[in-house]
């Protein structure tokens, strides 16, 4: 679920920012990337999803376990960390709440970290400047009979539309 969560994270962020009218919609496009936060991990981003023409609003967020020292258990959310991802779409007068309201796209995640850089290469915390985003997912699978197992995997995302 990890493997697939990122590779639709990163397919959704390399459209970021694009926009096919301006008018239909009256978009508040200001950007590509509109929103970042590190602690919990976090990319707020527009871009057209539902095909309409209009300007959606796309949030993935980490959200992690409450008891990070166990093992990741289906059966005990206190162990699961999660990535989620929520849309919000444009109203013509302001974002409405998202639809449906946040849902996992995986779980088992232990970490969530982006990276953002801006067109001359360097790391930038400026939403407005981000030109590229490094992702990285760290997550567990449980085998039975042996101990967990950790892996990372990662994306390195240019944004298309800028």
């Amino acid at each position: 679920s990890i493997r697939v969560a990122l590779e639709s994270m990163a397919r959704e962020l390399r459209a970021a920012g694009y926009n096919p009218s301006t008018t239909a919609c009256a978009n508040p496009l200001s950007g590509a990337v509109t929103a970042l936060s590190s602690s919990p991990a976090s990319v707020t981003f527009q871009t057209d999803v539902d095909g309409d023409t209009c300007t959606d609003q796309v949030i993935y967020t980490f959200v992690p376990p409450s008891n990070g020292t166990q093992p990741c258990d289906a059966s005990d959310p206190t162990t699961v960390g999660r990535l989620t991802r929520s849309t919000q779409a444009w109203n013509g007068t302001g974002w409405n709440p998202p639809t449906p309201p946040a849902y996992d796209v995986a779980q088992c995640v232990t970490s969530l970290t982006m990276t953002y850089y801006d067109s001359s290469g360097a790391t930038t915390t400026l939403p407005a400047n981000v030109r590229r985003i490094n992702i990285a997912i760290v997550g567990t699978e449980n085998v039975r009979g042996f101990s967990a197992r950790t892996y990372t995997l990662t994306s390195d995302v240019r944004l298309r539309n800028l």
